[in-house]
């Protein structure tokens, strides 16, 4: 019996960027045959495009207005939106319950659709593009420059990296990104898409810590702290600070452990959430950054010598306001930001179409 996955007769298959109030009603079933979801225990919608898995969002299964008919909700709020371009997408429906995993559809995906609004056609609002269009585009750029390929500027030879990391595009870009606004993420990789890049692990006063990174049961990518001593954690460096500039660190946090803080190391802190061992629940602390680099760290002491948490979406803001999750600027390409760099590929001899 093949799992299907369809939309209501009466449910959107599209929403534009910024709209954060529509919600879409999809049916998962056998054969078309509506599903009992009565007996749920977790219920997983995840998004991709034609490049795989995106991100995910959780539907509670109590809240079903009637599982008997296998609808599921999924309301597009702003965390789901978030770094979404406009385009194509596929959706799928993890349901758990007793027997085990059941994926919706069993066969290929079902699709929607992300539109811009009109503030993206004018400009008012920038887009991003995909990352695979990007690597696609300046390989290209590559491949015309190690060639050879005549530009204004005439033979080129092989990439001038001095040349290009001081084009006037590329030093605008990076004094936009320096001077980002409070609500921007300090830090990078924060959702350790890249493993530990960046990212450096205290294994606490027993010495016997580990940090393993793996995916967890929504989909997200984390990393899994256990150890049996205390002050066992991650840390990071991030940028310089303004004097006594105020700064916000938080992280999502599920498992058993104390934290210490989530944010600059060295520094009066006070914290806010508290460790969960059911969910994944916002902790962190607020401090004033000192005049010098401080590292960012996320430390927990053990609760009956025993520390054993899941940790995702690190983030740094400045002011003492904790705001949701977002990548670091620079692990975001807009379209301005993509004009900026085909202008210096282009002062360099290369080109791009």
């Amino acid at each position: 019996m093949a799992k299907t996955l369809s939309f209501t007769d009466t449910s959107p298959q599209t929403v534009k960027i910024g709209d954060t109030t529509t919600s879409f009603t999809l049916v998962c079933g056998n054969d078309n045959v509506a599903t009992d979801l009565t007996n749920a225990t977790s219920i997983t919608v995840k998004l991709g495009n034609a490049s795989g898995y995106l991100k995910s969002a959780t539907v509670d299964p109590a809240k079903l207005t009637d599982p008997t008919t296998g609808q599921v909700t999924v309301e597009f709020n702003a965390d789901l939106m978030t770094s979404l371009p406009a385009g194509s997408y596929a959706i799928e429906v993890w349901v758990v319950d007793s027997t085990g995993t059941s994926i919706y559809p069993s066969d290929g995906s079902t699709g929607f659709t992300i539109t811009n609004n009109i503030q993206s056609a004018n400009g008012s609002t920038i887009t991003t593009i995909t990352f695979d269009d990007f690597v696609k585009a300046m390989n290209k750029a590559a491949s015309t420059i190690a060639k050879g390929d005549k530009g204004d500027p005439g033979p080129t030879g092989t990439v001038d990296n001095a040349g290009l990391t001081t084009a006037p595009a590329f030093v605008e870009l990076q004094t936009q990104v320096q001077n980002s606004a409070v609500g921007t993420n300090l830090l990078a990789n924060s959702n350790f898409s890249s493993g530990l890049d960046y990212w450096g692990f205290s294994s606490g006063t027993k010495s016997d810590g580990k940090a393993i990174v793996t995916t967890d049961s929504d989909g997200n990518t984390c990393v899994h702290i256990t150890a049996t001593g205390n002050a066992c954690g991650l840390y990071c460096s991030p940028v310089s600070f303004n004097q006594n500039q105020v700064t916000t660190g938080s992280v999502l946090v599920k498992g058993t452990g104390e934290l210490i803080f989530a944010g600059l190391e060295g520094r009066p802190n006070s914290n806010f959430g508290t460790v969960s061992t059911e969910s994944y629940s916002k902790v962190g602390s607020t401090m004033q950054a000192a005049s010098t680099t401080n590292n960012f760290c996320i430390y927990f002491n053990s609760v009956n010598g025993v520390i054993d948490v899941y940790i995702k979406f690190a983030k740094l803001d400045l002011g003492s306001n904790p705001t949701d999750w977002c990548p670091n600027p620079t692990e975001i390409l807009t379209q301005s930001d993509y004009a900026k760099i085909k202008a210096a590929i282009v002062s360099l001899g290369g080109h791009l179409s």
